[in-house]
């Protein structure tokens, strides 16, 4: 009989000789992926020059040089985001098809259409979050509030009498004024626009009441004095605005708008191409000079790895279904 010494050296032994054993499978599967030909290819799902493009490209150049692969950035706009990710959703699973994903193909979209040709939580493989950028309240310069708490008194005394402008129904700052109505119990009229450009122009001419953008697009116009920001819809304040109070600041921590991307592969991933792309992410998402550089272009670095990224995108889809069925919000297409 052993024992309890030798009993426990030998448990030891096995603990580490199976250790040992999983990292050179890890190695191996790093290495057959490595050695396999062909070029990568991320497909982003917006027009080339978009904000979504600039940080496609940037991650793309990045993982090019880490993992000594070619890498291409493949536009595939349409549908809002969905035509690239139904495309990629379609691909075949070896690691060298994958697409830059945000919140309004994973999330919002399939929230609100009847008719989605791919499942989010079916077809796909979630990578890593690169980055995300927040949302903010901007109010028109006349309106008589002074801060949130009195934008949201005067909502709740004049139910449906605030508009507030949107870039169209279902985009992100739609859904986040009717989240803002379902988390604060007031009434807004939101009025759909053909884009952000009309929004702002109506907003600095006081048109319309409020909007929802973001820190970098009415920065600008903040500090011209043609608008003012009440709030940055986040858990923490925007660099851009320091002074300006965010959600969690105003007793309201789960009143989140923002945008966010990452990258997801098809479902079914190999074990050889997961293990090789998560281990090369994981170097690129971690250097200084990237996040630094994601930073100068407008940027929040906020890095999620794996099953954290499949978790979060899940929750970000649940969310965003709540609220469409309590908006009544559905795109009959």
């Amino acid at each position: 009989m052993l024992s309890k010494t030798q009993s426990s050296d030998e448990m030891l032994k096995r603990r580490n000789f199976l250790a040992c054993a999983a990292m050179a499978l890890a190695m191996r599967a790093q290495d057959v992926f490595a050695q396999t030909e062909g070029t990568t290819s991320l497909v982003v799902p917006f027009t080339a020059g978009a904000s979504n493009d600039v940080i496609g490209r940037m991650l793309a150049e990045a993982m090019a040089r880490s993992t000594g692969r070619a890498w291409i950035v493949d536009n595939k706009p349409g549908a809002g985001s969905l035509l690239g990710a139904e495309f990629v959703a379609k691909s075949k699973p070896d690691g060298l098809t994958l697409l830059l994903c945000a919140s309004a193909s994973m999330g919002i979209l399939p929230a609100i259409r009847k008719k989605m040709r791919y499942a989010v939580e079916r077809d796909f493989t979630f990578l890593a979050r690169i980055a995300s950028s927040p949302f903010s309240l901007a109010i028109k310069s006349q309106l008589p509030v002074a801060n949130f708490a009195d934008f949201v008194r005067l909502a709740k005394a004049s139910p449906g009498g605030l508009r507030i402008g949107s870039s169209g129904i279902g985009a992100l700052d739609y859904m986040g004024a009717s989240m803002m109505q379902s988390q604060l119990g007031i009434d807004l009229n939101i009025i759909p626009y053909k884009g952000m450009s009309q929004v702002l122009n109506d907003l600095r001419a006081g048109h319309i009441d409020a909007s929802i953008v973001s820190p970098a697009t009415i920065e600008p116009l903040a500090k011209d004095g043609a608008v003012k920001v009440l709030a940055v819809l986040d858990k923490r304040r925007s660099a851009l605005m320091p002074n300006v109070p965010c959600s969690a600041d105003l007793g309201h921590p789960k009143l989140i708008v923002m945008n966010w991307w990452g990258i997801a592969a098809p479902a079914n991933l190999s074990i050889e191409a997961s293990t090789s792309l998560l281990k090369n992410m994981s170097l690129v998402l971690s250097d200084q000079n990237f996040l630094e550089g994601l930073k100068a272009k407008g940027f929040d670095p906020a890095v999620l790895l794996g099953e954290q990224f499949a978790q979060f995108v899940s929750a970000d889809l649940k969310m965003w279904r709540t609220i469409a069925t309590q908006a009544n919000i559905e795109l009959d297409i």
